[in-house]
């Protein structure tokens, strides 16, 4: 490196506080003294000769001083380089003769200062390196770092010395940083990586490199804090807005950039990847990316039509295959009408072969996806709590929140919505909801269908109330979303408002091109909202479609759906057939709530037919499984009291539970009021709001004060719940 190296002599006759040796003889090791006053004037021959003694001694004190200065430049240079030092490389720090300095090490050594080869004894170089000034220590760990990096040491080494100085300078220094920050990326270690990358970021002086470390630094604060408003993120957009993001890295910036709903700018790095991605590099992952666009982001992939579309035909061993192409072959497995059991099997091998990392966290999504399109509900949710697992001990709340959100919708298809609804809590606590983007919609859906189940309308509601980003409504997640608001206004008695909502949603799915029964059964909604409103003719028609567009009843679990509902408008004898057929549909594909409803309108029919005895079994297994469901709109229906009300087993008690303390320091907390003013406005201290701020927070399943808005929303009155977001 032909940098010039730091040298100390500015600071060889700074103060500091005599140090004793680790040595024997006790020698110690300071900064000499100042040259003495110039002593008073005297005259005749005794004046003379006292000068003369008096020059005499102040030239050996001033040869004194200097030779403890440089044993102290030579003691903080040898401090600084650690095990690394030696004579010449001290030599070199200081820009000495490698004479010089060996004499100077001779003495130190002998006074125990230093071991063989120049290394500081330990005790020595903590007692330097706390005295040293932080200029100077500065200026030596950067020259430490270029001689090091000079004499080949590992980048480890280097680049303990360039966080040291706090400072670097040139592309060397950014490439030795960023060897040293992939490392500590594999190894999880976040904070160490993005610290590095930071300083590569200001030591490199081309734009180019700049927005490649941009990127990778993204990728760093994505998985604990996937915003879009901070610096790094702005500098991704800042290097995609002027074309330097790297070409290997615009598929991943694509997808955070449609995270957030910033459309143009996916589409601009879409725009180059055309021009300039080099298919036999990138392959793979376009193939990914086309897919994953149109399935997620279908509007984004009809404006990109150029996409290279995937394979649904496997050509080489499923091993040998890249993660991105055996997803990209699963999603198009889906679009293409596989057999369910080849779709899970290939599912299941992904999860299996590929761990998860940044670059695989989308295809995992995408395999837990299938197999709850293909239902297979055990072996999503194994797969869910297994990730979720691995993303809580890496400690990744983004991963966290979108495993917790898949976790929680395996849950709600099983029929078991007071734990869909807890962990639906959990992946919006996780993170700040605006973090969440587009998938936003994902955890708020499953929430909402959820506490709609359980007959928690006032809280649904609420959860109605947040914010969404308009971007979603371009997204696979609208589907869902709407599906909830339908559901809820249909459980609430409005009927019109929920058939807007299912129409809107089956529209959607026709201008996407995912009219597909397993990513949303909108006919089977539109269905029991014409029972609603007493018109079994249009509902017939469309729960037959269903039925037609999965190819029969046992095509998908929403088969027995529509069997369901096909019973409603059948004649007496032939609802008891379609029922019975529904509920072994039910039984065999897990959903207990599904099946408690299906045998709750059993036994009615029974009961219509005038069969009291045979009516009792079915009504008593649906009594027992609403109760377990948490579905207290069903166990209403049934007349049976529910008993504890299992919901409070899982995600706090309750607001019931809170005492009258605990909700006025809740009410003003979630008006936005500081501890200290909520003390002020209650004469308390601020570890007491603290305390019951605590409390509240565990009765209520929420981990941020951002959430207590919603969670309090449907127990308060007037127009003060609406939520903020």
């Amino acid at each position: 490196m032909s940098a010039r190296m730091a040298r100390p002599d500015a600071v060889a006759g700074s103060s500091n506080t005599p140090m004793a040796p680790p040595g024997p003889g006790g020698a110690r090791l300071k900064a000499g003294p100042a040259l003495p006053d110039t002593p008073p004037a005297r005259s005749g021959a005794g004046a003379a000769r006292s000068d003369v003694r008096a020059d005499r001694s102040s030239v050996r004190r001033a040869q004194s001083s200097a030779a403890e200065a440089e044993r102290l430049r030579v003691a903080r240079a040898a401090a600084v380089l650690g095990e690394h030092a030696g004579v010449a490389r001290v030599a070199a720090l200081l820009d000495r003769e490698v004479d010089e300095i060996r004499s100077v090490a001779a003495e130190l050594t002998r006074a125990g200062l230093i071991v063989e080869g120049c290394r500081p004894h330990p005790d020595m170089a903590a007692m330097v390196l706390r005295e040293l000034p932080a200029d100077e220590r500065r200026r030596l760990h950067a020259a430490a770092a270029e001689a090091l990096c000079r004499d080949g040491f590992p980048a480890a080494a280097v680049a303990a010395h360039l966080v040291a100085a706090g400072d670097a300078r040139g592309s060397w220094a950014a490439q030795v940083l960023l060897e040293v920050a992939d490392h500590a990326f594999a190894a999880d270690e976040l904070d160490s990586a993005g610290a590095y990358l930071e300083l590569a970021y200001r030591a490199s002086r081309r734009a180019d490199e700049r927005a490649a470390i941009a990127t990778r630094l993204v990728a760093v604060e994505w998985r604990i804090n996937p915003s879009g408003r901070t610096r790094n993120f702005g500098r991704l957009r800042a290097a995609l807005r002027t074309g330097r993001v790297p070409c290997p890295e615009l598929p991943t910036t694509v997808l955070r950039m449609l995270w957030h709903g910033h459309v143009l700018h996916a589409d601009h790095a879409l725009l180059r990847l055309r021009q300039e991605a080099d298919p036999a590099a990138l392959g793979d992952r376009l193939e990914f990316l086309g897919a994953w666009l149109r399935y997620t982001h279908p509007v984004q992939a009809q404006r990109h039509p150029w996409l290279p579309a995937a394979r649904a035909a496997e050509s080489a061993p499923p091993e040998r295959d890249s993660p991105h192409r055996q997803a990209a072959a699963l999603l198009a497995g889906l679009w293409e009408q596989r057999a369910p059991e080849e779709t899970a099997a290939a599912a299941q091998r992904i999860l299996a072969q590929h761990r998860l990392t940044t670059e695989t966290v989308e295809v995992l999504v995408a395999a837990v996806d299938c197999l709850l399109h293909t239902d297979r509900l055990d072996a999503a949710d194994a797969w869910c709590q297994s990730l979720l697992a691995e993303a809580t001990a890496r400690r990744a709340p983004t991963w966290q929140a979108l495993f917790a959100s898949a976790r929680a919708e395996t849950l709600l298809r099983k029929g078991n919505p007071v734990e869909a609804a807890g962990h639906a809590l959990v992946a919006l606590n996780l993170l700040p909801a605006e973090q969440l983007g587009v998938w936003l919609g994902w955890a708020v859906s499953v929430l909402v269908r959820a506490l709609t189940a359980q007959g928690r309308h006032a809280e649904a509601a609420a959860q109605l109330e947040r914010p969404v980003p308009r971007a979603m409504f371009e997204s696979r997640f609208a589907l869902g979303y709407l599906r909830a608001r339908g559901d809820h206004c249909l459980a609430t008695g409005r009927i019109e408002e929920a058939e807007r909502h299912f129409r809107r949603c089956g529209r959607l799915m026709n201008e996407w091109g995912l009219d597909f029964a397993w990513l949303a059964p909108w006919r089977n909604d539109l269905a029991a909202v014409s029972l609603a409103a007493g018109q079994p003719r249009p509902a017939r028609e469309l729960a037959t479609r269903h039925l037609e567009a999965i190819g029969g009843a046992e095509g998908h679990h929403t088969g027995g759906v529509s069997l369901r509902l096909l019973a409603v408008t059948a004649d007496p004898l032939r609802r008891v057939t379609l029922l019975r057929r529904s509920a072994a549909l039910a039984r065999s594909g897990g959903d207990e709530l599904e099946l408690a409803t299906v045998l709750a309108d059993l036994g009615s029919a029974y009961r219509a037919l005038g069969e009291v005895d045979r009516a009792r079994p079915p009504l008593r297994e649906a009594a027992r499984l609403a109760e377990v469901c948490g579905a207290e709109p069903l166990l209403a229906r049934l007349q049976v009291d529910p008993g504890q009300n299992p919901r409070d087993t899982v995600g706090g008690t309750g607001f019931e539970a809170l005492s009258p303390a605990e909700r006025r320091v809740a009410e003003l907390a979630a008006n936005g009021n500081r501890n200290r003013d909520i003390a002020e406005h209650l004469d308390i201290t601020t570890s007491t709001v603290e305390q019951h701020l605590t409390r509240v927070y565990r009765k209520l399943a929420v981990a941020r004060r951002s959430e207590l808005r919603f969670a309090l929303a449907a127990h308060t009155s007037g127009g003060d719940h609406s939520a903020v977001g």
